[in-house]
C-alpha cells in the first residue's frame, strides 16, 4: 500500500512539472524568393491565440499542447497554408505561395485607418501593383491616362493636366504617402515626376475628402503609396529601350528614350532601408503640338529608412529628390527650364500600453522652377525663377473602440512662395488644422464613418468641412455605400498675387488678394457584389456643385485678374468590374458617363461625356511568361480652344469622332533573376494633329533583373 502510495506522489510530481505550454518559433518566406514576409497573421483559432510577424518576417507563439492543433498563416496576396503543430519548439520556416492576383487590399486614404477594400464605407478605387506592372507605364500620369474618365491634356506652357471624371486636377489632391507634392506649374501638378518602379499601389478616394486632408481635395484625392516595407536584401535593375515614331517631325524618323530603374533593400535587424532611383533620357518629345522639347532629362532618386526598436515605437526618414532639365527649340524660340524638388520627412509612431496610438510627422518640400526664352538670335526674352518652400507639422492620435474606431489630429503649415511674377517677390502663409473622425457601427450592418476639419489660414477666416458616410450590409456579397461631403480649395499663390506684364503678348495679369476659397458640395452612392476571390462588380453615381470657383476676367483692355464668380455641376455613373478568370487570368474593365455643365447649363468645355477601359492579363504556373492587353475607348466630343485674348473658350468646327488606345506588353523569365519585357504603346496608331496624341506607334524593350538574398 505505502509503495503504491509512493509511486502516485512521484507520478503525480512528474505531471505537475509539465508545462501545459508550447511554443513555436518561425520565420515566414515568400516561396519563390525566400524574401521574408512582415505583418504575417500566424493563428491557432481554436485557442484564439495568434501574433504577427515582425519586418524580418519573425514570430514567436505560445500555444496549449494537445492533440489537432494547427497553426493557419495568412497574408493578404498569397495562399493561406495550414501546418499541424507537434510537441517540438524548433524553429520553423513556412513558405508562401503568392497568388497571382488579389481581389482585395488594405487601404488607409479614405478613412486614415487600415481596412479591407470591402469594408471601406467611401468609395475608392485601388490601382493595384499588379495592375501597374500589367500596364507597362513608367509614369503615374501615363498609368492614370489609361483608365475611363481619366485624361491628360496638355497646355501650350507645357506640362500636362490631370482631369478626372471632367474635373480639373486643381480639385482632385495628390499626395505620395499621405503628404501633399508641392510645387505646382500654372495650379496644376505634374505626375511624370514620380516613376512607377517606386508605387506599390495607388488609392483613389471619390467624392470631397477636406474633411480629412484639407484644402484642394474639393473633389476627390490620390494617394500615391511606395514601397517603403521591403523587407529583406534585394536589388533589382531596369533598363528600357523605347522607339517611337514622331509623325509631326519633317525628317520622318523614329526617335527614341531610355529608362533606367534600380531599386534596393536591405534589413539589419530591427532597421529595414530601401533606396530607388530613376532616370529618364528623351531624345525628341512631341507631346505638345506648340512646342518642341528637346533633350530631356529626368532624375530622381528615394531613401526610405524604418526602425522599430520595439514593439511600441516605431520610425521612418524618408527623403526624395527629383530633377527635370529639358531644352526646346523652334525658327522662333528656344527654351530650357530647370526643375527641382525635394521632400523629407520624418515620422514616429507610438503605441501605448492602453490601445492608442500617437502619429506625428515634420514634413519639407521645396520646389525651384527656372524658365529661360531666348530668340535663335541670342535676344533674351524671359528669365523666370520660381521657389516654392512649405514646413508641415502633423499629430494624430488613434483608438480602437469595441463598436468603432477614433482618430483626430493637428496640423500647422507654413508656406513661402517667391516669384518675379507675384507683388513684392515674396509671399507667405500659414495655417492652423484641426480634423476629428469617428467610423463606428451603428447596427452589425451599418458602418458609419463621420468627420469634420477647421482649417484657418492666415489670409482669411475658418473653414469648415464635414462629411459623413454609410455603408450597408445588404448580404455577405451585396453593399450599398453613399457619402456626402464639402470640400474646398484656398486661392493660390499666383491667383492672389500674381502682377506679370506679358510684353510680347501685350497684356498685364495682375492678382487678387480678395479671392474667396472654392466651395464643393458633393453626393455619392453606389452598389457593389463582391465574390471572394472570383469578381467584383460596383456602380457608382456622383453630384458634385461647386461654387465660388475662380475665374479670370478682363478689367479692361489688356488687363486681366481673378474673381469668384462661377458655379458648375459636376454629375457622372461609373461602372467597374474585376473577374479572377482563373488563378491565370485575370480581366478589369470600366465605363464612365459624364455631364458637367455650368450656371447655364453649357457643357464645360473639353468635357469627354463618355469613356470605358478594358484589361485581360494572363501569368504562367511557373511565373515563366506573363501578358497583359489594355484598351481605352473614348466617345466623340466637342473639344473647344483657349482663346487668351477673349478669357474664354471657343467651340472646334466640328466634333471629334471616337477613338481607341490599346496597349499590350509581355514578359519573358529568362533565368531566374533575370527577364525580359517588350511591349507596344498605342497600337493602333492614332492621333490627331490638333488635339493629340500626336505620338504614334511606340514600342518598347527592357531588362530587369532582381537578386534576392536571406
Amino acid at each position: 500500500m505505502k509503495q503504491r502510495f509512493f509511486i502516485l506522489i512521484f507520478a503525480g510530481s512528474i505531471f505537475a512539472n509539465v508545462d501545459p505550454t508550447q511554443t513555436i518559433n518561425g520565420t515566414v518566406v515568400d516561396a519563390a524568393t525566400n524574401i521574408p514576409i512582415p505583418n504575417v497573421n500566424v493563428y491557432i483559432k481554436k485557442q484564439s491565440a495568434g501574433t504577427a510577424t515582425s519586418l524580418n518576417g519573425n514570430f514567436s507563439l505560445n500555444y496549449e499542447n494537445g492533440n489537432n492543433v494547427f497553426l493557419t498563416v495568412s497574408h493578404i496576396g498569397y495562399a493561406d497554408k495550414t501546418i499541424s503543430l507537434n510537441d517540438n519548439s524548433e524553429v520553423v520556416v513556412i513558405k508562401l505561395d503568392e497568388m497571382f492576383f488579389e481581389m482585395d487590399d488594405i487601404v488607409v486614404t479614405s478613412t486614415r485607418t487600415q481596412k479591407l477594400h470591402r469594408d471601406v464605407p467611401v468609395a475608392t478605387e485601388v490601382i493595384s501593383r499588379q495592375d501597374i506592372e500589367d500596364s507597362g507605364a513608367l509614369h503615374v500620369q501615363d498609368l492614370l491616362n489609361s483608365y475611363s474618365g481619366v485624361s491628360l491634356q496638355t497646355s501650350v506652357d507645357g506640362g500636362s493636366m490631370l482631369n478626372i471624371l471632367g474635373m480639373d486636377s486643381r480639385y482632385i489632391l495628390i499626395l505620395v504617402d499621405g503628404q501633399p507634392i508641392t510645387g505646382k506649374f500654372n495650379n496644376h501638378v505634374s505626375l511624370d515626376q514620380v516613376p512607377t518602379s517606386q508605387i506599390k499601389k495607388i488609392e483613389i478616394i471619390k467624392g470631397p475628402n477636406s474633411s480629412l486632408y484639407g484644402s484642394e481635395a474639393m473633389a476627390g484625392a490620390i494617394n500615391i503609396i511606395t514601397n517603403s516595407k521591403s523587407s529583406g536584401n534585394h536589388m533589382s535593375f531596369n533598363i528600357r529601350y523605347n522607339g517611337t515614331e514622331n509623325k509631326l517631325k519633317a525628317d520622318g524618323i523614329n526617335h527614341g528614350s531610355e529608362s533606367l530603374q534600380f531599386n534596393t533593400g536591405k534589413t539589419l535587424g530591427s532597421v529595414t532601408a530601401n533606396f530607388s532611383a530613376d532616370v529618364d533620357f528623351i531624345e525628341t518629345d512631341k507631346t505638345i503640338q506648340q512646342i518642341d522639347a528637346d533633350d530631356i532629362s529626368k532624375y530622381s532618386g528615394t531613401i526610405d529608412l524604418e526602425w522599430q526598436p520595439s514593439n511600441r515605437h516605431s520610425f521612418r526618414l524618408k527623403d526624395m529628390v527629383y530633377s527635370h532639365a529639358e531644352n526646346g527649340t523652334s525658327s522662333l524660340m528656344n527654351t530650357s527650364t530647370r526643375i527641382s524638388r525635394n521632400t523629407a520627412l520624418l515620422n514616429h509612431r507610438l503605441s501605448f500600453s492602453n490601445g492608442w496610438n500617437l502619429s506625428h510627422t515634420v514634413n519639407h518640400n521645396m520646389y525651384r522652377r527656372t524658365y529661360v526664352q531666348e530668340r535663335p538670335w541670342g535676344d533674351l526674352v524671359t528669365d523666370d525663377v520660381t521657389e516654392e518652400s512649405n514646413m508641415e507639422y502633423e499629430s494624430m492620435i488613434q483608438k480602437k473602440f469595441n463598436s468603432g474606431e477614433l482618430n483626430a489630429g493637428f496640423e500647422g503649415s507654413s508656406a513661402s512662395y517667391t516669384s518675379d511674377r507675384v507683388q513684392n517677390g515674396t509671399q507667405s502663409v500659414t495655417a492652423v488644422s484641426l480634423f476629428g473622425q469617428y467610423d463606428f457601427y451603428l447596427w452589425n450592418a451599418l458602418n458609419v464613418v463621420s468627420g469634420i476639419r477647421l482649417d484657418h489660414y492666415s489670409e482669411y477666416d475658418v473653414v469648415l468641412s464635414p462629411r459623413i458616410g454609410f455603408m450597408y450590409s445588404i448580404t455577405d456579397r451585396w453593399k450599398a455605400r453613399t457619402t456626402w461631403g464639402k470640400g474646398f480649395r484656398s486661392p493660390s499663390f499666383m491667383e492672389r498675387f500674381i502682377d506679370w506684364n506679358h510684353v510680347q503678348f501685350g497684356y498685364r495679369v495682375l492678382g487678387n488678394a480678395k479671392l474667396k476659397p472654392e466651395l464643393s458640395n458633393g453626393f455619392t452612392a453606389g452598389v457593389e457584389y463582391y465574390h471572394p476571390a472570383k469578381y467584383q462588380v460596383s456602380v457608382m453615381l456622383y453630384v458634385t456643385n461647386f461654387q465660388n470657383l475662380i475665374e479670370d476676367y478682363s478689367i479692361e483692355a489688356g488687363l486681366l485678374s481673378y474673381r469668384n464668380i462661377e458655379q458648375a455641376t459636376y454629375r457622372g455613373l461609373e461602372l467597374q468590374g474585376r473577374w479572377i478568370i482563373s488563378n491565370t487570368w485575370l480581366s478589369s474593365w470600366g465605363f464612365n458617363i459624364v455631364d458637367n455643365r455650368d450656371n447655364s447649363g453649357i457643357l464645360i468645355p473639353n468635357t469627354q461625356p463618355l469613356s470605358g477601359y478594358g484589361r485581360i492579363s494572363y501569368k504562367s504556373p511557373k511565373r515563366l511568361w506573363s501578358a497583359a492587353l489594355r484598351a481605352k475607348w473614348v466617345g466623340a466630343y466637342m473639344p473647344e480652344d483657349y482663346n487668351p485674348e477673349t478669357g474664354e473658350y471657343e467651340k472646334a468646327g466640328q466634333s471629334l469622332a471616337a477613338s481607341t488606345i490599346i496597349d499590350m506588353n509581355a514578359k519573358v523569365n529568362i533565368w531566374k533573376q533575370l527577364s525580359l519585357g517588350f511591349g507596344i504603346r498605342n497600337a493602333g496608331d492614332y492621333t490627331h494633329d490638333r488635339y493629340g496624341p500626336f505620338i504614334g506607334r511606340a514600342m518598347y524593350i527592357e531588362i530587369s533583373t532582381k537578386i534576392t538574398g536571406e
